[in-house]
């Protein structure tokens, strides 16, 4: 038989390890909760008592060592497939002096600035633009070309006798 001393600093008792077991397990007394052994003249703790102190919840592991989040390699940003292709059809069409895909160029060039403007995780601008300058270069050499060609008057004659022999 035990008496307690309860959370009013009150004592209880004199009550069975049997009772003591059943009140450790609802919470109303715990480790520091101070008891006295009916033969006994002082006060211990619960925890003090061996035949009491195995009705007591385990206590829980110590936390395991913090472990370090995962760094994930910086990926890159995706460029703008549209972008990319712009600059290489106005690079095709400055270097086969293609006038035709010049303007595909110019026009895929700007549907990517268009695109990097509502989807900023894309990147890819310089080649956008790259593609919309060749573009236009292509197109003034192409059309420098036609003018000097029909200027001059052996393409002019040269095209007479063409279509004659027709």
């Amino acid at each position: 038989m035990y008496k307690i001393i309860g959370a009013d600093q009150k004592e209880y008792g004199p009550v069975s390890a049997e009772q003591l077991r059943q009140w450790i397990t609802e919470g109303r007394v715990n480790a520091q909760t101070r008891v006295q052994a009916a033969e006994a003249t002082e006060w211990k703790s619960v925890a003090d008592v061996p035949e009491l102190s195995e009705f007591l919840p385990k206590a829980p592991p110590p936390p395991s060592t913090p472990v370090a989040p995962i760094k994930l390699p910086r990926t890159q940003p995706a460029n703008s497939q549209t972008a990319v292709w712009s600059m290489i059809t106005g690079i095709l069409s400055l270097l086969c002096c293609c006038g035709l895909v010049a303007p595909v160029a110019i026009v895929l060039g700007a549907v990517a600035l268009s695109q990097l403007k509502t989807h900023p995780e894309l990147t890819g601008g310089g080649f956008a633009v790259a593609g919309i300058v060749l573009g236009i270069v292509a197109l003034l050499v192409w059309a420098a070309f036609i003018l000097m060609c029909m200027l001059s008057p052996e393409f002019s004659q040269s095209l007479r006798n063409a279509m004659q022999q027709q």
